[in-house]
């Protein structure tokens, strides 16, 4: 059963049958087709605020779930990223969801292909938005720097072999944020493109995205220190095993995840469609071409 707080539709909790918590928000129009948006890192269910709008313009009901460790969701430890479409199924039972739409952000991509891969019965579409690809696959020598910026590579590496420095890392930028907003993000984003930068500039996004981020270490920094860790690890399943469609949306300009990882899930994935926008960084993919990867989304019952 799930509980909605002071804060509405959008400090919801659900209660997993092992005890745990699903922490998740809704946005969009309440009464549409079910979307379940997993967000990236550092982030959390409130990331979805970004297809609010779009969800309304179309007609899509947009879930924000929160991942293990996460906001409102309770740590889990040695979870990883194939344990995950089980816990999705048993919160859209809770919700009465018997189909459902899944999008993957950023660091949320592994976790919507998961899904693909092992819940298609469940699913009328997958997207993935300036998604991360795999960094370590076994029998392929990756160079991961060629996918991913190297600072969330060096914090993956230091979360998994010492995860108290990592976590020490990811508490001092929260700090720094709590502290002092505006000068943590004028540090945080000056290499960003010029898209992302504009981007940020809207006070409701500029806010949202402290939010997001802050809210994300609502219990401290366990369950996202060891989320980041498993970005270094093999995903658990192979890409070329997904039969099912999915949509691929990733700008030329991001400098956070690079193109080269759409590339290389495009070139494994059977069955999809790469999109791939001129002229746009990673958070402006997500918020700018919001309606069209909803509308996209929406289009296959």
């Amino acid at each position: 059963m799930a509980e909605t707080s002071a804060s509405g539709k959008v400090d919801q909790k659900l209660k997993l049958k092992d005890g745990r918590t699903l922490g998740f928000a809704e946005y969009g129009d309440p009464n549409g087709k079910p979307v379940l948006e997993f967000h990236g890192w550092p982030g959390c269910r409130y990331e979805a605020w970004n297809y609010d709008e779009a969800g309304r313009k179309t007609g899509a009901r947009v879930i924000g779930v929160d991942r293990p460790g996460f906001g409102m969701s309770t740590y889990k430890k040695g979870y990883r990223i194939v344990d995950w479409p089980r816990d999705v199924v048993e919160f859209a039972d809770a919700l009465g969801l018997q189909k459902f739409r899944v999008m993957g952000i950023s660091s949320g991509s592994p976790y919507s292909l998961a899904c693909a891969r092992f819940i298609p019965e469940r699913l009328t579409a997958c997207s993935v938005v300036s998604g991360i690809s795999p960094l370590k696959v076994p029998g392929e020598k990756l160079r991961p720097r060629h996918y991913v910026e190297p600072t969330e590579i060096q914090l993956a590496r230091l979360a998994n072999f010492v995860s108290p420095i990592a976590r020490l890392g990811l508490w001092y930028i929260a700090r720094q944020i709590r502290k002092d907003p505006d000068k943590a993000l004028r540090q945080f984003t000056k290499d960003m493109p010029e898209s992302d930068l504009d981007l940020l500039k809207d006070p409701d996004a500029r806010q949202n995205f402290v939010n997001t981020v802050t809210e994300c270490m609502r219990h401290g920094t366990r369950g996202p220190i060891a989320s980041v860790g498993l970005e270094m690890k093999p995903w658990g399943f192979a890409l070329s095993d997904i039969t099912m469609h999915v949509s691929l949306w990733q700008g030329e300009d991001d400098n956070l995840v690079y193109p080269a990882a759409a590339a290389y899930m495009a070139s494994k994935l059977p069955n999809h469609t790469l999109h791939t926008i001129a002229d746009a960084g990673h958070l402006a993919v997500v918020a700018r071409h919001a309606e069209e990867v909803m509308r996209e989304l929406l289009s296959t019952d």
